[in-house]
């Protein structure tokens, strides 16, 4: 290369070489040139959501389970001890029987009463003795989990209902106390019913009906274990 060539470019190339050097030492913003990028590129399907899907299961889960073990508490407390015979209940029973809104078997007799209802439930309280000619029906009830024998009496043209249970099964309701011949009768009335309730050798007893409770006193005194 002539020296006159290299003379008059040289101030050009030195111009060149010092734009360039400014130009490496400049810093570049890039963060729109990444978010336009960005934008451009789909992003990757997100793995998380099976699990969030299954939250809302495992929580229906633990509330049923926690369901299940609060009935589960609640059922065995109501049938590891006494269960109380409310006076509206056993009238509404007593009604039921009469009016034959509940099943009942017809029979003729203690005996027959209690080979068929041992026969419907294994293990059901056995009724007491009382005069055959009184015997028109009976049936099985249930209070809280414990069962309870009912025969369909008739005294004088009235029909009384005598439920029978276990007297560890039952709790005699708070009541005024009658005693008659040595027996102490809880005695109560609901509507036109008198009730009397009592406890003799290991059995819970209740006698209802459209009578006067001396009356059914009468008829519980007849009763025979």
């Amino acid at each position: 290369m002539s020296d006159e060539y290299r003379d008059g470019h040289e101030p050009f190339d030195q111009a060149v070489a010092a734009r360039l050097a400014k130009l490496r030492a400049m810093p570049v913003d890039t963060t729109n040139l990444d978010k336009a990028i960005r934008a451009r590129i789909a992003p990757p399907p997100r793995r998380r959501w099976p699990i969030l899907a299954l939250r809302p299961l495992r929580a229906v889960a633990a509330s049923l389970l926690l369901v299940s073990v609060i009935a589960a508490a609640i059922m065995l407390s109501a049938s590891s001890g006494p269960a109380l015979a409310e006076p509206t209940q056993m009238a509404q029973v007593h009604q039921d029987i009469v009016s034959g809104r509940i099943p009942v078997m017809q029979v003729a007799s203690i005996e027959q009463a209690n080979r068929m209802l041992n026969a419907q439930s294994p293990g059901a309280p056995t009724l007491p003795q009382v005069p055959d000619s009184h015997v028109m029906a009976c049936c099985m009830k249930s209070v809280q989990n414990k069962k309870m024998a009912c025969v369909l009496l008739k005294d004088q043209g009235v029909p009384i209902t005598l439920a029978v249970a276990r007297a560890a099964d039952m709790k005699l309701a708070p009541a005024p106390v009658m005693s008659r011949n040595g027996i102490d009768y809880r005695v109560q009335k609901v509507g036109d019913l008198s009730m009397v309730m009592t406890e003799h050798n290991g059995k819970w007893l209740c006698l209802i009906g459209q009578v006067p409770a001396e009356r059914l006193m009468d008829v519980a005194a007849q009763v025979r274990f």
